[in-house]
């Protein structure tokens, strides 16, 4: 009998291990996805307001989640009406902030935004031990520590001189407005999300009506600003952000949140900057320099203290 017991523990255990190793990559792949995000958002940056492109880029998440959600909506509409409130909380909070980066850029430089997205993580981390109760252990404050100076290394291209004179202006503000939008965002995932929706359900509702909430603010930057340009190159970029992003990006980061909580998980956001830098060599022409691998070496070993030690962070179920 304890044999037994002994062996279902053992399968228990190897079952969350294997789990929070499925998270890990799940929540690497996001990055890299959000890393995408930026490449090509940079690219069609001239040609595309930032409030259109993000619209049509919920928009089309949304209508590309359809199929999946379609057969069973009719049983789901009393749990999409009875968690509408919480459901359009989160829709606001991710749509608004990812339309707000957008807008950010028109305002203040890549690397300014760069430098105010490395501080999400810890943010997120503050949130959630002063609401959430969530504890943070020793290996654990190293590797935020080392995460956030590998970023900084990355984006400031190892220079006290550069990072000490950037100039900061009303977008850094906008940016950092949005990165706490992200942040309370990763916090509300397991509160406001019914468990009686599957990962593509809520998305489907989050996705369609945070775009509602935004659908006002891009008519007004049609007529006031400038209309989104219906062209080949609008449509590829609109369903590349739309289905690398906000459907396939948000459906990983949501499970990942999920199953090892919102503190481990901000971590892999210090990821973007690595994998910006590969896919900007790769589809910008862009050259590696030495250091690009320093820096990503400091944030793989930040990260590695965080998810690879036991217990670096609990947080409160």
């Amino acid at each position: 009998m304890p044999l037994r017991k002994t062996g279902k523990l053992i399968d228990k255990q190897h079952g969350r291990l294997s789990t929070s190793r499925a998270a890990y990559f799940m929540l690497a792949l996001t990055a890299l996805c959000l890393a995408g995000n930026h490449v090509i958002g940079r690219t069609v940056h001239d040609d595309i307001p930032p409030l259109g492109l993000s619209f049509w880029r919920w928009i089309a998440g949304a209508i590309v989640l359809v199929p999946f959600v379609a057969p069973a909506i009719a049983v789901r509409r009393r749990i999409y009406l009875a968690h509408i409130r919480n459901l359009a909380i989160l829709g606001f909070l991710i749509v608004g902030s990812t339309s707000a980066v957008l807008v950010a850029l028109n305002f203040t430089t890549a690397i300014n935004v760069s430098l105010i997205n490395a501080f999400q993580p810890v943010l997120t981390v503050v949130l959630a031990v002063l609401f959430l109760g969530d504890n943070v252990s020793r290996p654990g404050v190293a590797g935020i520590v080392l995460a956030l100076a590998g970023v900084l290394v990355m984006v400031s291209k190892a220079s006290w001189t550069r990072l000490t004179g950037l100039q900061f202006n009303s977008g850094d503000l906008i940016a950092l407005a949005a990165m706490l939008g992200f942040s309370v965002y990763a916090l509300n995932l397991r509160g406001r999300i019914p468990a009686e929706l599957s990962p593509v359900e809520s998305l489907f509702a989050i996705t369609l009506t945070g775009s509602l909430m935004l659908l006002p603010f891009y008519i007004v930057e049609s007529f006031v600003y400038m209309p989104v340009p219906m062209n080949f190159r609008t449509v590829t970029a609109v369903l590349a952000l739309a289905l690398l992003v906000s459907v396939l990006g948000n459906l990983m980061w949501n499970e990942g949140n999920r199953i090892i909580g919102p503190s481990r998980a901000a971590m892999f956001i210090n990821l973007i900057p690595l994998f910006g830098a590969a896919l900007a060599v790769g589809f910008l022409d862009e050259r590696i320099y030495w250091y690009h691998p320093f820096g990503a070496a400091l944030v793989c070993i930040g990260i590695w203290l965080i998810v690879g030690n036991r217990n670096p962070m609990k947080e409160k179920a």
